[in-house]
């Protein structure tokens, strides 16, 4: 699978000073029956420090978004949080285009398809109403452009 798009998600759950990556991973796995977690990558506290774990390796199709079959189109990044109530932290974002910048330099893809889980998944608020997906692609497109990759 050559991922074309990045989908941003939120755990939709308060991000606690354990690994709630964990959680998510019993939850896939023992709740819903998958073999993994659906996400390629999540982004989460543990303890006084962010970190940003990884989940299904990037060459296994995602279980993240069924709608459009962007499971086997993208990639899928969880930051672990309700972004419906409060904006994500700023460490949160800068790891966020760190990722984000690293594989769109990796895969080719264009900044202008990173995209929310609610573009496709309409009924859900998700990446959060509070996380600012506009501000997270500028920032994308910021750092390519000063990378010299031009079509951004």
């Amino acid at each position: 699978m050559k991922p074309e798009y990045i989908l941003i998600h939120h755990s939709l759950t308060k991000d606690g000073k354990v690994v709630d990556w964990n959680a998510i991973f019993k939850y896939h796995t023992e709740e819903l029956g998958w073999n993994d977690i659906g996400y390629h990558y999540g982004i989460e506290r543990i303890g006084n420090k962010y970190a940003v774990l990884t989940g299904r390796p990037e060459n296994v199709v995602g279980a993240h978004t069924k709608q459009n079959r962007m499971n086997y189109k993208s990639l899928g990044i969880c930051v672990v949080g309700n972004y419906d109530n409060e904006r994500p932290p700023e460490i949160v974002m800068d790891l966020l285009v760190d990722k984000c910048v690293e594989l769109c330099l990796k895969y080719d893809i264009p900044s202008s398809h990173i995209k929310a889980h609610h573009d496709y998944a309409s009924y859900k608020t998700c990446p959060g109403k509070m996380f600012p997906m506009s501000e997270l692609i500028e920032r994308v497109q910021n750092r390519l452009y000063k990378l010299g990759v031009k079509a951004c």
